[in-house]
């Protein structure tokens, strides 16, 4: 019984683990680069607001 309850778990571990490794993938291949570049965009906008109210 130890054993089969160890291979159950060594199973769901590699499945989980396939699953995360072909979700890495697919981001790799398919970037979501509208969510990206609108937090790069707001961030850049928050800096050079900043650095206009500092020079007044």
């Amino acid at each position: 019984m130890l054993i089969l309850s160890l291979a159950a778990f060594l199973y769901l571990v590699l499945a989980l683990g396939l699953v995360v490794a072909i979700d890495n993938l697919v981001g790799l291949v398919f970037r979501e680069t509208r969510s990206q570049s609108g937090r790069l965009f707001n961030f850049g906008k928050a800096l050079s607001g900043f650095q206009r109210l500092s020079r007044k």
